[in-house]
């Protein structure tokens, strides 16, 4: 199973990314088309659930605003 890890911005979204592929966790980019009333854009970034604990490491470690749908 899948989960999204939602974050505010595109740019924030790509660094996000970058690190975790550097550290070995799959991932791919996605755009919320309809993100909560005054949220803004949202993207998120779709990981398999195994790699959840790893990937909220890495964004803490980044100062990296984000939640897990």
């Amino acid at each position: 199973m899948n989960r999204i890890i939602m974050i505010g911005s595109m740019t924030n979204a790509q660094k996000a990314k970058r690190a975790l592929l550097s550290r070995g966790i799959r991932v791919r980019l996605t755009k919320n088309d309809n993100p909560t009333r005054g949220g803004g854009c949202v993207y998120g970034l779709e990981i398999a659930e195994s790699d959840l604990f790893g990937a909220s490491s890495t964004l803490r470690s980044l100062g990296l605003e984000y939640r897990v749908l």
